[in-house]
């Protein structure tokens, strides 16, 4: 221990053998003006005041006082008080990556019913273990429908895909030699069939449209589909996970393979993540499924036990042979989720679905009697919806502001065809004087 502590004679030995004198010397190409005096002892805070300090800045944000209608992929959703308290549990909150089975039965039970979960909403076969985001889960789906269609050099995305996503997808695509094609939208928002069939050919892997779109509109995607069928080519539904408690599940639609983000059970908006991504497919299509897989399996005495029963990664195989480079899964943000929706249950989902769907009505329909407010009521919509304002919007914006209400997103920096519009998203943590109070402001604005 004697010759461990002596740090200043090892630091010497060091320096000799660099043929320096002093450690200044490794930093001589940096010009002297960046280079920051070493610390004093007194330099800095106490714990105490640093605490302090960091009260003060947090006082400073003045978010939590508003009433929050954004939306456009991250929502804002009461969260049950069991989710914190099984998810702060240690076994979970500290739980490595479950490679040994023996050791991580509860952690890998949690996955499994994750997946089963995800395959009781989505109407799909199988689900992996989730990957990062719905924006990664979109991007991983192009990849696989690419491995299952080699031959091919196209994918289809619907212009209404949010266009976070979007770029998530050509970021991946960006070294594959892939045509990425855009099936327009129709002036109501909605995929416009008839300028999309033409676009799907036998050179086309995959057609990727997401339901609620970006404007928060329910396609028809099952004549589009069928169609990208008739090419063999694979229909990729991206979705958010509460819509299928009200409207029908991708296998009910003829998706060949389902992907979303799971934020809105369980997980709070929390500055944009951790979020959770979901994928499942059709049973035919799991060997190309990324990430990880937990099956259900019996011990030598018969006991039900838990493994990790697919892991076509690089980690395990060949790297050239690998479905996907994603390292693990989001699996505290799963387990998040996953309480969430059982605390709910199956009905409990469906009536959470229609609270969101009567509450953004019921605001959309207060907000189509506004003179100068232009509203379709007649788009099925799950909780979201554009609202276009006959002012600029930062003025409108900064209007409600001053009531202490965020209104909406601002579509214009996404989409250019949407100035001056606002995209409003109602959840069930808005009651009706709220959504009331929300249509005066409007009206004064």
């Amino acid at each position: 221990m004697d010759d461990i502590a002596k740090r200043q004679r090892q630091n010497q030995e060091m320096l000799a053998a660099l043929g320096i004198t002093n450690v200044e010397e490794l930093f001589a190409s940096i010009p002297r003006e960046l280079l920051q005096p070493s610390p004093s002892e007194n330099d800095g805070l106490s714990e105490f005041e640093a605490l302090k300090l960091a009260e003060t800045i947090a006082a400073e944000n003045s978010f939590p006082s508003f009433v929050n209608y954004l939306g456009g992929g991250a929502y804002e959703h009461h969260i049950p008080a069991i989710v914190g308290a099984i998810c702060s549990k240690s076994e979970f909150l500290t739980a490595y990556t479950p490679y040994q089975a023996e050791m991580s039965q509860g952690m890998l039970q949690a996955i499994f019913e994750f997946q089963s979960v995800v395959c009781a909403l989505t109407g799909m076969d199988v689900a992996n273990a989730s990957v990062y985001d719905g924006a990664s889960a979109c991007a991983e789906a192009i990849l696989m429908a690419l491995r299952l269609r080699p031959e091919r050099t196209k994918v289809v995305l619907a212009a209404t895909l949010h266009p976070s996503y979007r770029a998530v997808v050509e970021q991946y695509l960006h070294s594959h030699r892939i045509e990425i094609v855009t099936a327009p939208c129709s002036a109501d928002g909605k995929l416009d069939h008839a300028a999309l069939m033409p676009l799907l050919d036998d050179q086309v892997a995959a057609l990727l449209v997401q339901s609620p779109n970006f404007l928060g509109i329910v396609e028809d995607v099952a004549p589009a589909f069928s169609h990208a069928k008739l090419h063999n080519s694979l229909a990729i539904l991206c979705a958010n996970p509460l819509a299928y408690g009200l409207y029908a599940s991708a296998g009910e639609l003829g998706a060949d393979i389902a992907v979303g983000d799971m934020q809105p059970f369980g997980l709070s908006l929390q500055f944009g993540g951790p979020y959770v991504g979901y994928m499942a497919c059709r049973q035919e299509l799991v060997r190309q499924l990324p990430g990880r897989l937990v099956g259900e399996t019996v011990d030598t005495k018969g006991r039900r036990g838990f493994v990790l029963t697919l892991q076509a990664r690089e980690q395990h195989i060949r790297r050239e042979k690998a479905t996907s480079n994603i390292c693990t899964n989001q699996a505290l943000a799963a387990l998040a989720s996953l309480v969430a929706i059982l605390w709910y249950g199956r009905e409990g989902v469906r009536r959470l679905a229609l609270s969101n769907y009567q509450r953004a009505c019921h605001l959309r329909n207060l907000l189509s009697q506004l003179p100068g407010i232009q509203v379709d009521t007649n788009i099925p919509i799950l909780n979201e919806f554009v609202v276009r304002l006959s002012k600029p919007v930062e003025e409108v914006q900064r209007h409600f502001r001053v009531h202490s209400i965020e209104p909406g997103l601002s579509l214009a920096k996404y989409l250019a065809q949407y100035k001056d519009c606002l995209l409003v998203c109602v959840t069930e943590t808005k009651n009706l004087e709220q959504l009331e109070h929300y249509a005066a402001v409007l009206a004064n604005a």
